[in-house]
């Protein structure tokens, strides 16, 4: 039996939202799927009335209630009949990045959020939601370009701090990030946030090695998981696994000196050989500098031959553990994110699923 929308209630476009919000202040590791329904026939009401609001608000309350094909199906025919409306746009990206394999969607979620950001410039949510799209696609400059953008118009925003700092200390190599992310840690338990920044102050503490804490911060990051739950499992394993990869680094950035040599393949790999004939040609001009010149090598060039070498190196094997290491973490840390904690006010506003006084 549907709702009656009386003089009392409003429009079905407005219950809907009332619905929906009501859903995500009772959020507890999901929705009721009672309040979904009733949000769901509301925006169905409001949507064979012809409007776009109800149309992705249909869509969402379905995705939050767990059926998030039907939602992204219908997200694109809302895309196809309104190409000129952010809504459906932010609202696909959204959905897509809470499948539960997140880096499968990622390409889309971030066609879908840049999209809505050309419709719809300067919007903090979605620019956040971009970066955190672009990191689990590997576009790593580009997130980072989108996580400042987020951060321009908020500086206290938490979210994109955390995958600032994550960048920076991942793909930049900056090791100062890493304390950032403990105090994000800090600051989100301080505004009642799910323990789910923990799991970055782990991958912060393990880069300045303090493995024991580190260990502490993972445990917390998946401290709301019943121990022998099924259906939380997944979460704390994805978590563990992750760790595993950091791990699999050893102290501090990929990129640490003591690791250098193993880190490149060894003694006898094709990098350590090269460097080491280089290095000789650099000694034996320098030993005899009439003969470097008559057969027309430099010290200098040789020199700048093994300064660009090295860099390149660094710079492959940094993109290449910032890929591992970042997209890793989205693995982990969207889908728990997603469980314990309800879509943000701001993220319904971006969709355009709220009530405008006047």
């Amino acid at each position: 039996m549907r709702p009656s929308f009386g003089p009392m209630l409003g429009t079905p476009f407005e219950y809907g939202v009332i619905a929906l919000e009501e859903a995500r202040l009772t959020w507890n590791k999901g929705a009721a799927p009672g309040i979904l329904s009733r949000a769901a026939r509301a925006f169905d009401d409001a949507a064979r009335a012809g409007d776009v609001g109800g149309e992705v608000g249909a869509a969402v309350s379905r995705a939050l209630a767990g059926d998030t094909e039907g939602a992204t199906r219908r997200l694109y025919e809302s895309i196809a009949r309104h190409p000129n409306e952010a809504g459906p746009y932010v609202a696909l990206g959204v959905v897509l990045l809470r499948e539960s394999d997140p880096l499968a969607h990622a390409q889309r979620a971030a066609w879908a959020l840049c999209a809505a950001r050309d419709l719809a410039p300067q919007v903090g949510f979605i620019e956040r939601e971009l970066a955190v799209a672009l990191c689990a696609s590997g576009h790593f400059m580009s997130a980072l370009q989108s996580a400042r953008a987020a951060l321009a118009l908020d500086p206290e925003d938490l979210d994109a701090r955390l995958w600032t700092a994550l960048l920076r200390l991942y793909f930049g190599g900056d090791s100062s990030a890493s304390t950032a992310l403990v105090e994000l840690a800090e600051e989100a338990d301080n505004q009642l946030r799910a323990p789910i920044f923990w799991l970055g102050a782990a991958a912060g503490l393990y880069a300045r090695s303090d493995f024991q804490e580190a260990r502490i911060a993972l445990r917390r990051s998946i401290a709301p998981m019943k121990v022998g739950y099924e259906p939380e499992r997944p979460f704390v394993d994805a978590a563990r696994r992750w760790m595993r990869e950091v791990r699999g680094f050893g102290p501090g950035v990929a990129m640490a000196p003591d690791r250098w040599l193993r880190d490149v393949g060894g003694a006898s790999s094709d990098y350590v050989r090269a460097r080491s004939a280089l290095t000789a040609l650099r000694d034996a001009c320098a030993k005899d500098p009439e003969r470097a010149v008559a057969e027309g090598v430099s010290t200098l060039e040789v020199e700048a031959v093994i300064s660009e070498m090295e860099a390149r190196t660094r710079r492959g094997m940094l993109d290449w553990a910032a890929r591992l290491l970042l997209r890793g973490f989205a693995e982990a840390f969207l889908p728990l994110r997603q469980y314990l904690e309800p879509p943000p006010y701001e993220g319904f506003a971006a969709m355009g699923l709220v009530l405008l006084d006047g």
